[in-house]
């Protein structure tokens, strides 16, 4: 269950997305984003026979589990990552399609996974730049559409500050689960807070977000009383 892979989420989310939901995680740099997906997943595929797939654009395999292990996440082995530098690399003088290419990857392991029910994109700000700038929405639209025909829960990265919007992914996704940073009273604190999760009641409230010697948890409400919708 989402709901209970990470410590606390279960604070935040009532209940699981439907499958084949297309998920945004969204915040600025800093505010562990990327720890967060690779969190959930490994853990949601502890005890199961499901498979995942982690689609990286900005960092190594090899950085991502480094920063896994430095804050506690264990790596399930059901889990896979494809990062796309030898590609880039080969291709660096040509114009890729990103997005088809993505879902060529995406197709090769659902062919080798036939239980590939989880899908990760980091990020899309990446896919964004690396793709044609004309008729980025419709592309967008397509590319997620192709995420829930596969019946795949997808959980999309995007960082704000820049490029922000570009393709209508917060109007496309299913839900969308905020991360950030604020200053209050008692010091800077990360916070998670759910701004839409179709299909699952959720509270509205930013939640204090904290990184322990085993990993991620979710505390209580940073301000007041939780609500849910």
């Amino acid at each position: 269950m989402f709901r209970m892979s990470i410590e606390g989420l279960d604070r935040v989310l009532e209940a699981d997305p439907p499958a084949g939901s297309v998920l945004l995680v969204t915040g600025g740099e800093g505010t562990l984003k990327s720890s967060l997906v690779l969190a959930m997943m490994s853990r949601y595929l502890e005890g199961s026979a499901e498979h995942g797939l982690y689609a990286s654009l900005e960092q190594t395999t090899d950085s991502h589990l480094k920063n896994m292990e430095s804050i506690g996440i264990r790596w399930h082995e059901n889990l896979h990552m494809f990062d796309y530098r030898d590609m880039r690399i080969e291709w660096r003088e040509h114009s890729l399609d990103m997005f088809s290419m993505t879902k060529e990857v995406l197709d090769t392991y659902i062919g080798r996974y036939r239980e590939l029910t989880l899908f990760a994109m980091d990020s899309l700000n990446a896919l964004y730049a690396l793709s044609p700038k004309t008729n980025l929405r419709r592309n967008v639209y397509e590319f997620l559409t192709a995420l829930r025909d596969r019946g795949l829960t997808s959980i999309l990265i995007l960082e704000t500050g820049h490029d922000v919007e570009k393709g209508g992914e917060r109007f496309l996704s299913d839900g969308i689960i905020e991360l950030g940073v604020i200053e209050s009273y008692d010091g800077v604190k990360r916070y998670l807070q759910i701004r839409k999760m179709r299909g699952a009641r959720h509270r509205m409230e930013k939640h204090h977000l904290v990184v322990k010697p085993g990993g991620l948890e979710v505390l209580g409400p940073i301000y007041g009383p939780a609500t849910t919708v």
